[in-house]
């Protein structure tokens, strides 16, 4: 090989290289700015939530804390004493060829895990609101 030959092929070969980069560099520019945008977009639409606050959104809100806190606090004071159950249903396999359910009978009160995250929900808004007041 001539060392012309060795010079175009070094030349095209880095001339390949840093055009992806550039091409590279430049998706990446179109990626940030559109995050930017999609940012600007929730904030924006955050804040106009934010100004919607009103007497009837707050009458909701103290309605369904004092639903889920009874459900979680009086409820189970009262079932307790109830000779009602909940039924639940068990799936079962045995040698994961044969699958069926059963269903149990519980004496007491269920609190499913969607009530727990409802409550921890409930406390980490009125402890964080009161906590930025």
């Amino acid at each position: 090989m001539t060392t012309e030959l060795i010079a175009m092929l070094g030349g095209g070969a880095s001339g390949f290289i840093f055009k992806l980069i550039g091409t590279l560099v430049t998706a990446q520019q179109k990626n940030v700015t559109s995050l930017i945008k999609t940012q600007k977009a929730s904030d924006e639409s955050a804040d106009a939530a934010a100004k919607r606050g009103g007497d009837g959104g707050a009458w909701v809100r103290r309605v369904i804390v004092v639903t889920v806190l009874f459900g979680v606090i009086v409820a189970p004071f009262i079932l307790a004493h109830s000779d009602e159950g909940v039924t639940v249903a068990k799936e079962y396999n045995w040698l994961w060829l044969f699958k069926g359910t059963s269903f149990q009978t519980l004496h007491g009160y269920v609190i499913l895990p969607e009530i727990r995250q409802t409550v921890l929900a409930i406390v980490g808004f009125y402890f964080g609101s009161s906590s930025v007041k």
